[in-house]
């Protein structure tokens, strides 16, 4: 199977509705005081182990203390709307996906917020790519192995995703292999592998750091 990627970006409300010379006076000024960095996933997901490792750094560059909170839920939404609603003082950041930046606006009739005005990117913080993942005491060992099973099993066989991406996935490995699996949606990758480990799911697509944990 050909890997995807997906993207994991931090984006932040800036000032961006201060005027010219005010925004200079208040850059000088940044920081003075906590950040925050909304991490729209349970703890313990890439995307929460990556906010706390940047945000250590910034302490340490800053001398401000950097705090994590993790809103997850709604495909991001939660944690984006969070973002949305405060301050636009670069006090607050949202660690982004590609699901909160690119599809949840296809999935809602009225998005809840606009990914483009509402946001202001700050830098792309990792890329990563999916691996088909089963847990080791599987009889599975091999992606035909999975396919097999899957067809001799139809409908019993389900997989655990806590993404839009990797949701997506599954429904595209279904079609691509002719099979039937059912999903299990989770909040994030760390739910989704306490999934895979108590063998709540038969397999998942999750990135590599889901894996290594």
């Amino acid at each position: 199977m050909t890997l995807s990627r997906r993207f994991v970006a931090l984006a932040g409300l800036l000032a961006l509705g201060l005027g010219s010379a005010a925004a200079q006076d208040a850059a000088k000024d940044f920081p003075n005081r906590a950040i925050k960095i909304v991490v729209p996933f349970p703890a313990g997901g890439p995307s929460d182990v990556l906010a706390r490792l940047i945000g250590q750094k910034m302490t340490e560059d800053w001398g401000q203390p950097v705090v994590v909170e993790n809103r997850p839920g709604a495909n991001t939404v939660i944690g984006a709307q969070l973002v949305k609603a405060a301050a636009p003082d670069g006090y607050t950041m949202l660690m982004a996906i590609d699901s909160t930046l690119t599809m949840n606006q296809f999935l809602y009739r009225t998005p809840p917020y606009d990914p483009i005005n509402d946001f202001a990117p700050v830098t792309l913080v990792a890329k990563t790519m999916q691996l088909l993942m089963v847990n080791s005491a599987s009889d599975v060992k091999t992606v035909n192995d999975l396919i097999g099973k899957a067809k001799e099993n139809a409908g019993k066989l389900n997989y655990g995703a806590g993404t839009i991406t990797t949701r997506l996935t599954g429904f595209l490995f279904n079609k691509a292999a002719g099979v039937q699996t059912v999903l299990v949606p989770y909040n994030g990758s760390a739910e989704v592998t306490q999934g895979l480990l108590t063998k709540s799911v038969d397999f998942t697509f999750d990135g590599p750091s889901a894996a290594a944990r």
